[in-house]
């Protein structure tokens, strides 16, 4: 009698842990499913990602994607990565999202893309003392330009070369600006909302010395790029009703705003 009783008990706890195990494995596919990971890059990117406590919606890619997941059950984490592997991650389906612009995405077609939330636009910037008239890059010719090594300007790119726009490359914003208030450049390529961002935030660059053109040189918006290798379809349509309600009550230009 027992022995009965002690292999009764043997197989009860068995089968108690086993259901335990399961309906463990079944939370964490439930969280597994309804977590988006967003690869970014491994360094700042002021406004578009901060890792700063005095911005904790992590900058304005994250927030968005943030506003717009939440309400349809969806938490977001980041993962920084450096960009050829994050990228390569994102095309095997190891993460699910990134924020580019589609057109400047050789392999465009590799991934989903919900509808813009927001502009991109390269402009000129000058010397306060010494500002350019630039309505095309013809204007440019016989010009210096500071440019971001590695980056693509698609509308000048054909403009850069021996007697035409001498492009100047340099690793970062900061290095563009000093390259102006040296005098070494004539004008510099950036990115308006990272420099408005910049020039607003950090006082030491002194902003007065400096003017943005107001007509942007090229633009593209801003989308997010899904993996292929999930069930990423029927959400990014239910993200992009959200998207387009945020535009429309104001949500999306409120984020936008705090990162002027």
């Amino acid at each position: 009698m027992n022995s009965k009783f002690f292999i009764l008990t043997i197989i009860f706890t068995v089968i108690i842990w086993t259901g335990a195990g399961f309906g463990a494995t079944c939370i964490q596919a439930e969280a597994a499913e309804t977590a988006i990971t967003m690869f970014v890059p491994d360094t700042d990117w002021p406004p578009y990602l901060i890792d700063d406590p005095e911005y904790p919606g992590g900058g304005v890619f994250v927030e968005i994607l943030r506003a717009a997941a939440e309400p349809l059950g969806y938490t977001v984490k980041t993962l920084r990565l450096p960009n050829q592997r994050g990228w390569m991650m994102l095309e095997n389906g190891t993460i699910d999202v990134h924020a580019k612009a589609l057109e400047w995405v050789p392999n465009a077609n590799d991934f989903l893309w919900t509808d813009p939330f927001m502009q991109s636009e390269d402009v000129l910037l000058y010397p306060a003392n010494a500002p350019l008239k630039h309505s095309s890059p013809l204007d440019l010719y016989g010009k210096s330009v500071a440019a971001i090594k590695g980056f693509i300007y698609p509308v000048l790119e054909p403009h850069f070369g021996p007697d035409k726009i001498q492009r100047i490359d340099v690793a970062s914003p900061y290095a563009m600006l000093e390259l102006l208030a040296l005098g070494r450049a004539d004008a510099a390529l950036v990115n308006r909302a990272e420099t408005q961002w910049l020039l607003r935030n950090k006082p030491e660059l002194k902003p007065e010395r400096f003017v943005l053109d107001k007509t942007p040189c090229d633009s593209a918006s801003y989308r997010f790029a899904f993996t292929k290798k999930g069930h990423w379809q029927p959400f990014i349509k239910k993200f992009n009703e959200t998207l387009k309600a945020m535009r429309e009550d104001g949500r999306l230009t409120a984020i936008l705003n705090k990162y002027r």
